[in-house]
């Protein structure tokens, strides 16, 4: 079990502009040498950027950075609904490529996107624009519109805004390079499938090492070198997004949701979940139900 590594080609563009029109989004976590800025026009599940779970939402838009482990689901959710996405990806080089003078620096502040950001506030709905705008252009108006994007991007990573969010906590080793670095990414990898494919069942420490091929003793280092948290605050984030998502999704009982992602102990879940959310689940559920979309 690994992370599946997805070759992009589009050998008569400089980037892919793709509409997704489907059931539901379902898969495994991949990765790519791409940049890549997804927006859910439709959908609604758990969406997962590196060592970040989050559920999300009709309107979501991330920015993904090459090489960064990523999937959208709507498998963990309620019942099934149409989705629909438009996903552009382009070179992590692309605008220094372009030999354009005036993009000149883009590139470096762009280097945030490596862990994933959430695109909010007032800068969501122009990046939607945009978007909407490139997926029916000619091929000259879709370079435009993707210096737009990035223009936009920039601008508010130079005034560091909070719309723009970071996701993924993920360390990225200095070292880069070489067998060593290829051994742990492969490690994360192997553990990150194997916490997505398992999250509603008992997930030990000494089954994690096991699967990180490392001793139990040495595991809680290099998971929290490797990702940036430990192993079971990682498990925690996620088996609370998935409770997240199943509250606004229907009408269950808190206690048979918590059970069936994960949590042994209620008190345990309450105190997780209210760390997360600073409220309780029926509260969260509560005001999510009364907030209009």
């Amino acid at each position: 079990m690994k992370i599946e590594r997805e070759i992009i080609q589009h050998p008569d563009a400089s980037m892919r502009c793709t509409q997704l029109r489907q059931s539901g989004f379902r898969g495994g976590l991949h990765r790519h040498a791409h940049v890549e800025l997804t927006w859910i026009e439709q959908g609604r599940g758990l969406r997962w950027v590196g060592d970040s779970v989050e559920p999300f939402n009709d309107g979501d838009v991330v920015l993904v950075g090459p090489e960064l482990a990523h999937v959208w689901l709507t498998g963990q959710g309620g019942g099934p609904r149409s989705c629909a996405a438009t996903v552009l990806q382009f070179p992590s080089d692309w605008a220094a490529a372009t030999g354009l003078p005036e993009l000149r620096g883009l590139e470096a502040r762009m280097r945030r996107a490596s862990r994933g950001l959430a695109v909010e506030g007032r800068l969501r709905p122009q990046v939607q624009a945009v978007m909407a705008r490139m997926s029916s252009a000619d091929a000259p108006r879709r370079a435009a519109h993707l210096i737009e994007l990035l223009a936009l991007m920039n601008d508010e990573l130079s005034d560091g805004s909070l719309d723009l969010r970071p996701l993924s906590v993920q360390v990225t080793p200095a070292d880069t390079e070489g067998s060593a670095f290829r051994l742990r990414r492969q490690r994360v990898d192997r553990l990150l499938r194997w916490v997505q494919a398992h999250l509603g069942e008992d997930l030990s420490v000494s089954d994690a090492a096991a699967i990180a091929g490392i001793s139990t003793a040495a595991f809680g280092r290099f998971f929290r070198r490797e990702v940036g948290k430990s192993f079971i605050d990682f498990v925690n984030d996620a088996r609370c997004s998935w409770v997240a998502l199943r509250l606004l999704e229907g009408t269950e009982p808190v206690a048979d949701i918590a059970l069936s992602c994960g949590f042994a102990s209620l008190s345990n879940f309450g105190e997780q979940f209210r760390r997360r959310y600073q409220v309780s689940p029926r509260e969260y559920r509560r005001q999510a139900l009364e907030t209009p979309r």
